[in-house]
């Protein structure tokens, strides 16, 4: 496809998967909605500063917990566990999940950081990126990358399936850090506890916090309840891609859960 036809390619997506569920998608959340976007999107913002600092500052799984307290990674663990949830559920009302399910080899052999709105670029310089353009390409390069490899003909489970496992785990692990403050608290030195998670597996936590983060903005730009300045090309087209970048992003972030 050309460059033009590309991006005629994913108005199209959005008119046929996205536009006839914005009204129910506003209807569904027309009493604070404004409050519980800003809300959730703030919570992966915050949990995606912290793990910046993490992977800057923490050399090994030791300095993890010598740096940060139980508490605190188990406060960023549970608001990237709800802003996922927030945000997944968000994307799969509005037919985001759907169109990118349908069509993501289509969507990830054109896509390029010049298709995503402005707005992008703010909610990584809010997550503390020092060069928020770079930062984004790198993002749609390895979106792209995992996207591609994600065939819906040769998929054991779906994208739907794939990102509720992210769900659960964090879940499991929001759990986990529980009783390893339970622990700590009760001063139980021989007591059996859950092992600590590795540095890497909270990479994987920030991916999907940025993922999340990308994910609800976009979401709110393109059926309004995000007052920022978006030309109404960016806010159709512009959406499928940025909303692709995030759901490529949440799955890498999955990879690291695993330890892939």
């Amino acid at each position: 496809m050309t460059e033009s036809e590309y991006r005629d390619f994913l108005a199209f997506l959005f008119e046929r998967y996205v536009r006839p569920r914005m009204g129910r998608v506003r209807r569904r959340y027309r009493r604070h909605f404004e409050d519980e976007l800003s809300h959730h999107l703030d919570q992966a913002v915050r949990s995606a500063q912290l793990i910046r600092f993490l992977e800057a500052h923490c050399m090994d799984d030791g300095e993890v917990y010598r740096t940060f307290t139980l508490d605190r990674l188990k406060s960023v663990v549970s608001e990237t566990r709800y802003s996922a949830e927030f945000g997944n559920r968000l994307t799969d009302e509005a037919g985001f999940l759907e169109a990118i399910e349908a069509h993501m080899r289509e969507i990830a052999s054109g896509l390029a950081v010049e298709h995503l709105p402005e707005a992008d670029q703010n909610v990584l310089r809010e997550t503390g990126s020092p060069n928020s353009k770079m930062e984004l390409r790198g993002l749609v390069y390895r979106a792209r990358s995992r996207l591609e490899k994600c065939d819906p003909q040769f998929r054991e489970i779906s994208l739907r399936k794939e990102l509720h496992y992210a769900e659960q785990h964090l879940s499991e692990a929001d759990a986990n850090f529980q009783a390893l403050l339970k622990a700590e608290k009760e001063e139980e030195e021989n007591s059996e506890k859950p092992p600590k998670k590795s540095r890497r597996w909270f990479k994987g936590v920030g991916q999907i916090a940025q993922g999340s983060a990308l994910s609800i903005a976009d979401c709110a730009l393109a059926i309004g309840a995000l007052n920022l300045p978006v030309s109404p090309e960016t806010a159709t087209w512009g959406a499928i891609a940025s909303v692709a970048t995030g759901v490529g992003t949440f799955l890498n972030g999955i990879g690291d859960l695993r330890n892939e």
